[in-house]
Protein backbone atom coordinates (compact mmCIF):
# COMPACT_ATOMS: atom_id res chain seq x y z
CA UNK A 1 0.00 0.00 0.00
CA UNK A 2 1.39 3.54 -1.04
CA UNK A 3 2.12 6.06 1.47
CA UNK A 4 3.21 9.89 1.54
CA UNK A 5 6.23 10.76 2.19
CA UNK A 6 7.69 14.56 2.90
CA UNK A 7 11.16 15.47 1.68
CA UNK A 8 12.31 18.48 3.99
CA UNK A 9 15.11 19.39 1.41
CA UNK A 10 18.14 21.55 2.20
CA UNK A 11 20.73 21.81 -0.19
CA UNK A 12 24.67 22.25 0.81
CA UNK A 13 26.33 25.51 1.20
CA UNK A 14 28.17 25.74 -2.21
CA UNK A 15 24.89 25.21 -3.73
CA UNK A 16 23.97 28.30 -5.67
CA UNK A 17 27.82 29.21 -6.26
CA UNK A 18 27.43 25.27 -8.19
CA UNK A 19 24.21 26.08 -10.02
CA UNK A 20 25.69 29.09 -11.84
CA UNK A 21 28.79 27.32 -12.89
CA UNK A 22 26.71 24.16 -13.75
CA UNK A 23 23.38 25.67 -15.35
CA UNK A 24 22.79 22.06 -16.34
CA UNK A 25 22.15 20.61 -12.88
CA UNK A 26 18.73 22.65 -12.76
CA UNK A 27 17.50 21.44 -16.37
CA UNK A 28 18.21 18.05 -15.14
CA UNK A 29 16.61 18.52 -11.65
CA UNK A 30 13.64 19.98 -13.33
CA UNK A 31 13.71 17.13 -15.60
CA UNK A 32 13.67 14.53 -12.84
CA UNK A 33 10.96 16.34 -11.31
CA UNK A 34 8.76 15.98 -14.19
CA UNK A 35 10.04 12.39 -14.68
CA UNK A 36 9.00 11.78 -11.69
CA UNK A 37 6.12 13.35 -11.43
CA UNK A 38 4.59 11.66 -14.85
CA UNK A 39 5.64 8.23 -12.94
CA UNK A 40 3.33 9.53 -10.16
CA UNK A 41 6.13 8.72 -7.41
CA UNK A 42 6.57 12.54 -6.94
CA UNK A 43 3.21 14.50 -5.73
CA UNK A 44 4.13 18.15 -5.61
CA UNK A 45 7.39 20.18 -4.49
CA UNK A 46 8.86 23.93 -4.70
CA UNK A 47 10.96 25.78 -2.39
CA UNK A 48 10.59 27.58 0.38
CA UNK A 49 10.35 31.58 0.63
CA UNK A 50 12.38 33.60 0.59
CA UNK A 51 14.78 31.23 -0.96
CA UNK A 52 17.54 29.91 0.73
CA UNK A 53 18.38 25.86 -0.53
CA UNK A 54 15.19 24.19 1.54
CA UNK A 55 12.04 23.09 0.10
CA UNK A 56 9.59 20.35 0.12
CA UNK A 57 9.11 17.26 -2.07
CA UNK A 58 6.07 15.24 -1.61
CA UNK A 59 6.27 11.40 -2.66
CA UNK A 60 4.20 8.12 -2.82
CA UNK A 61 6.01 5.21 -1.95
CA UNK A 62 5.73 1.77 -0.73
CA UNK A 63 8.13 1.94 2.06
CA UNK A 64 10.93 4.48 3.53
CA UNK A 65 13.72 2.66 1.82
CA UNK A 66 11.77 3.36 -1.53
CA UNK A 67 11.23 6.72 -0.85
CA UNK A 68 15.02 7.06 -0.10
CA UNK A 69 15.57 5.21 -3.65
CA UNK A 70 13.43 8.09 -5.41
CA UNK A 71 15.36 10.68 -3.67
CA UNK A 72 18.72 9.29 -4.19
CA UNK A 73 17.76 9.35 -7.82
CA UNK A 74 17.46 13.03 -7.91
CA UNK A 75 20.55 15.21 -9.64
CA UNK A 76 20.81 17.31 -6.49
CA UNK A 77 21.70 13.97 -4.64
CA UNK A 78 24.04 13.04 -8.21
CA UNK A 79 25.84 16.36 -7.84
CA UNK A 80 26.17 16.38 -4.01
CA UNK A 81 23.91 19.16 -3.46
CA UNK A 82 21.94 17.76 -1.13
CA UNK A 83 23.31 18.18 2.82
CA UNK A 84 23.53 15.21 5.34
CA UNK A 85 20.66 17.07 7.15
CA UNK A 86 17.95 16.91 4.05
CA UNK A 87 15.21 14.62 5.85
CA UNK A 88 12.58 11.95 4.26
CA UNK A 89 9.89 11.31 6.86
CA UNK A 90 6.54 9.47 6.46
CA UNK A 91 3.86 12.10 6.48
CA UNK A 92 0.25 10.66 7.74
CA UNK A 93 -2.11 13.08 5.97
CA UNK A 94 -4.90 13.34 7.91
CA UNK A 95 -6.93 16.32 6.09
CA UNK A 96 -6.68 16.19 2.35
CA UNK A 97 -5.57 12.85 1.79
CA UNK A 98 -7.77 11.52 -1.11
CA UNK A 99 -6.27 14.40 -2.73
CA UNK A 100 -2.72 12.21 -3.17
CA UNK A 101 -4.11 8.90 -2.42
CA UNK A 102 -7.79 8.24 -3.96
CA UNK A 103 -8.69 4.62 -2.22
Amino acid sequence: MAKLFAVIVETVPEYYEYKKEHPEHDRDQVAWFQEQNEKGTLLCCGPFFPHDGTGVWVLKAESLEEAWEIVNSSPRVRDGLLASSARVVEWQVHIGRDRFLPE
